[in-house]
């Protein structure tokens, strides 16, 4: 069995020039934990996650705490503010910037051919959802999630 056999070949997705504030208010009112960015030809630019969110909002030296030794690593933000205001302000920032600039384009992908037990592997890591590529024209052609597999463990009626 594939991805083909049980991916959603029409997932939500958020287009490219999209703004941050808009893909915001997309993650709210769907609750989606994150969304495949596109461009109008449906070509695959990356995953724009809740967590890039998070991410805008503190330090840039987080984003690059994988690339250093832990010792390094923030445990203590104390020093910022964090009443709601300050974090609209900080926000607004990047509230009307295109979600392609945010998009990440190293998140795992999986192609329409790649078999069901790499899917659910890779579900199982990112706890969510992975996006279905076109190896060669990079087009979206669906999304594998978690609701999808569990879907087909139950018995067919």
């Amino acid at each position: 069995m594939t991805c083909r056999t049980i991916m959603n070949p029409d997932p939500p997705v958020l287009l490219a020039t999209e703004t941050v504030g808009e893909a915001l208010n997309r993650l709210l009112t769907r609750r989606y934990l994150a969304l495949p960015v596109v461009d109008d030809d449906r070509r695959y630019i990356g995953l724009f996650a809740k967590s890039r969110l998070f991410g805008l909002m503190l330090p840039s030296i987080v984003a690059l705490e994988d690339m250093l030794p832990k010792i390094a690593h923030l445990t203590d933000l104390a020093y910022l503010s964090d009443d709601l205001d300050d974090l609209r302000e900080r926000f607004a920032r990047f509230r009307d910037r295109p979600v392609a600039k945010y998009a990440d384009p190293e998140a795992p992908t999986l192609r329409p051919e790649s078999p069901l037990m790499e899917a659910i592997l890779l579900v199982f890591r990112t706890r969510n959802f992975v996006p279905v590529v076109e190896p060669q024209s990079r087009r979206l052609v669906g999304v594998v999630s978690t609701w999808d597999i569990l879907a087909k463990l139950q018995p067919e009626r």
